[in-house]
């Protein structure tokens, strides 16, 4: 049977080329069109349910993404490109932040904090479905599929408080993090909640890494006594905190918290608790979403829950 990859080598053209050509997208010079066309009948194409021309799409979708590092982004890239090619859908994956001037998408996963509010508007506004991984801001034509970042920071401070502690500092992630913003509220309505907001709660802002970890705990020790408790917006800043505290020659029953579930390779007396996601499950649901929407038309707003977890080193 002839596949669109076929007529693609056939005349020196991307799949996503003949894909759209096939369906009369208007993207597709009218020329291109033709020769495609002619290609398909003279190799024999008929398309999967064997009539030429049926809408049978190859949809380009784009996952707008921070970065490509570490093992929570490969599972989420991996999950997506099994679960879209189930749906005669390619995922391509975009590291930039100028999203307007991405011409072939045919949907938009975003997991970047760095894309505007107003960019996303603008890739709606041209009604390709949009399902935003990162933010809970609503907007129009947009699906909103994320954690429970508050409520997961919330439980894993409560934790922390419940094993006695009474001192914390935080350590979040950039500013324009959306996530860690709402992790940092999560945090503080805990304290609140249990009449400790006003102890001197030390702030700090990393960049979610090992080594964000490492240097903001490097401050904690060289700037006063710790806390009781380090509050982390990451594991992986989390594990920086860890490996710091153990360089340092700590021998304070300190309590460390974390939000993604890894657990520490570390070995060092701590109490590490976290908040443990299913990525997989979280990525399965926002293609889901995608697909939903493709179909339906219809938009979601859907909050992938946490569980708390308490490891031991």
């Amino acid at each position: 049977m002839v596949k669109l990859i076929d007529i693609a080598k056939f005349l020196g053209l991307s799949v996503t080329t003949v894909s759209y050509s096939l369906n009369d997208d208007p993207r597709i010079p009218a020329a291109t069109k033709q020769r495609v066309i002619e290609a398909a009948r003279k190799l024999g194409y008929a398309g999967k349910s064997g009539r030429f021309a049926d809408k049978d799409y190859l949809r380009q979708v784009v996952l707008c993404i921070n970065s490509l590092g570490g093992e929570i982004y490969s599972d989420i890239v991996y999950t997506m490109e099994k679960s879209l090619a189930l749906n005669n859908c390619e995922l391509m994956i975009y590291l930039g932040t100028e999203i307007t001037k991405l011409k072939w998408l045919d949907g938009l996963f975003v997991l970047n904090p760095k894309i505007s509010g107003d960019d996303i508007a603008k890739i709606a506004a041209r009604r390709i479905p949009v399902v935003l991984m990162d933010r809970d801001e609503h907007a129009d034509n947009v699906n909103v599929v994320t954690l429970d970042n508050f409520n997961g920071c919330y439980n894993t401070t409560s934790a922390a408080v419940n094993a006695g502690a009474r001192t914390f500092a935080f350590i979040g992630g950039p500013k324009e993090s959306f996530e860690s913003r709402y992790r940092y509220e999560g945090f503080s309505k805990a304290l609140a909640d249990n009449g400790l907001q006003h102890r001197g709660i030390l702030v700090l802002q990393t960049d979610f890494t090992y080594e964000g970890g490492i240097t903001a705990c490097r401050f904690l020790l060289e700037n006063g006594s710790l806390p009781d408790a380090i509050v982390c917006a990451n594991d992986e800043t989390a594990l920086g905190i860890i490996a710091g505290l153990k360089a340092g020659g700590v021998t304070k029953n300190i309590i460390v918290t974390g939000f993604d579930g890894v657990k520490p390779a570390e070995t060092f007396p701590v109490r590490y608790i976290t908040a443990r996601v299913d990525h997989k499950h979280w990525a399965t649901t926002s293609v889901y979403s995608l697909i939903h929407t493709i179909e339906h038309e219809e938009h979601q707003n859907i909050k992938i829950p946490v569980q708390t977890v308490e490891y031991n080193l």
